[in-house]
């Protein structure tokens, strides 16, 4: 059933409910989607004394909502819980990794659909890799797309875009682009690796802002994405801790990976052998987002694909899961569902 608000002007703040039915106007929501929504709009009074004119707070919240929508988010290997007080090793330590599978050198498509408590979705993220010839090397180029869903729209409006390109073989990085569409903001950073002098070089503009220029020295330094392709590149098993040091734009982080175990997971197509990982992130750099993120884990298909197929993340209210919907493998191949059942 859908739910229509009658045609009206915004409640007045002082009914001490923020019922938004101004937004229920202009779209029809299916009943979980608009109950969703609501619980969202009363949030900001009564919980967090947020009113509709308050953007600030409600952009704080959402943007923490859709870090682990975001794909990049989670199969990217961005999304991690905070390593707390527990610290992780010497960034100096950090392996430097030798591809073993390459599971994706045909080229691959995935979409995968965030959604919150199982409810509702908020955002999909749609995962490209194609091989390609740069400069007479061969390479891949992987394009992820994020965007939240019609409902979240109204709210904060996410349009990104993500673009690596790393060496087909090596997985060694070498251009790096993300721009972001998040309502009013436009940001467009671009990270290039120079490899002779081993440095990463990071240019990030954003409306309205004076653009800034960073350089540091790589020292095993990867873009996410890479950083997400070489992981699912070597060889490891349950009981192994993977570390990576990776780059956001401006800030550093240091990323270990712990196979956990090897569980079943549940998916729309059926139930998948899966190594559960368990994230940890810290900043390497004086200040980060790691902070921000929390309780995450990811599952990674225990066959040859080595294909993330899920991620859930606690965020202030609930969780965020996200799940593989769609799956291509091969330049040339027919669309296909996800990793085949386990029997």
């Amino acid at each position: 059933m859908f739910a229509w608000g009658a045609v009206g002007s915004v409640p007045d703040a002082s009914e001490n409910l923020c019922r938004c039915n101004y937004f229920k106007n202009f779209i029809p929501l299916q009943e979980p989607e608009w109950t969703v929504f609501y619980i969202l709009s009363h949030l900001r009074l009564n919980v967090f004394r947020w009113c509709p004119s308050n953007g600030v707070e409600m952009k704080k919240f959402i943007a923490s909502f859709l870090t682990t929508s975001w794909i990049v988010l989670a199969i990217l290997c961005v999304s991690a819980s905070e390593a707390g007080d527990a610290s992780l090793i010497n960034p100096e330590s950090v392996p430097v990794y030798q591809p073993k599978f390459f599971p994706f050198e045909g080229g691959e498509r995935q979409v995968y659909r965030a959604h919150w408590n199982g409810l509702v979705s908020v955002a999909t993220a749609e995962v490209q890799t194609t091989p390609a010839v740069v400069n007479g090397k061969k390479v891949l180029q992987v394009q992820v797309e994020a965007k939240s869903s019609r409902m979240l729209d109204l709210i904060w409006k996410m349009r990104d875009t993500i673009i690596s390109t790393f060496d087909a073989k090596a997985l060694s990085p070498s251009h790096f682009k993300f721009n972001q569409r998040e309502n009013s903001r436009i940001i467009d950073t671009e990270a290039r690796y120079n490899d002779t002098s081993r440095r990463w070089a990071v240019n990030r503009r954003q409306v309205g802002k004076k653009p800034r220029l960073y350089e540091f020295d790589s020292q095993n330094t990867l873009d996410p994405i890479t950083a997400a392709y070489l992981s699912r590149s070597v060889d490891f098993k349950v009981g192994d801790r993977l570390y990576f040091k990776i780059f956001g734009g401006r800030y550093r982080y240091l990323l270990e990976l712990h196979v956990e175990k090897k569980e079943l997971v549940e998916l729309e197509s059926g139930k998948v052998e899966a190594y559960k990982v368990i994230p940890r992130i810290q900043n390497l750099t004086k200040t980060g987002y790691a902070a921000r993120l929390n309780e995450a884990a990811i599952w990674i298909s225990a066959d040859e694909r080595r294909l993330p197929v899920k991620l859930s993340s606690k965020i202030l209210f609930g969780t965020v899961y996200l799940d593989l919907v769609q799956d291509k493998h091969g330049a040339q191949s027919a669309s296909a569902g996800p990793p085949k059942p386990s029997s």
